[in-house]
C-alpha cells in the first residue's frame, strides 16, 4: 500500500432548520463551491486529537473560539481512498 493517511475534520453548524454554508475557493479537496462545513487537515501536534483540529479550523475559518460554541459533538468518522491517499475525516456538529 503506497497511499498515505490524511486526517481531516469538518464541522456542520445548524440553528433550527438553517445551516451555515461557506464558499470555498482554491481548495485542494473542494473548490469554487458552497459547502456545509468548515474544516481542514490536522496539524502535526493534533494527530491524536480531532477536537483540537476542528476547534483550530473553526477559529481560522469562522473566527469562532471554543468559548463561542456549545454542544460540539463528534458524529461520524469516515475513510475513503482518493487521489492516492486514504482520507480519514472526523465529522462534528453543533446545533
Amino acid at each position: 500500500m503506497d497511499e498515505k493517511l490524511r486526517n481531516m475534520t469538518s464541522i456542520y453548524i445548524t440553528k433550527g432548520d438553517e445551516m451555515l454554508l461557506l464558499f470555498r475557493q482554491h481548495g485542494s479537496v473542494v473548490s469554487d463551491t458552497w459547502v456545509g462545513s468548515a474544516g481542514g487537515h490536522f496539524e502535526e501536534n493534533e494527530l491524536n486529537n480531532p477536537r483540537a483540529c476542528v476547534l483550530r479550523e473553526l477559529k481560522e475559518e469562522l473566527g469562532i473560539s471554543e468559548s463561542g460554541i456549545r454542544n460540539l459533538l463528534l458524529r461520524y468518522v469516515t475513510l475513503r481512498r482518493m487521489k492516492g491517499e486514504i482520507r480519514q475525516n472526523y465529522f462534528f456538529s453543533r446545533n
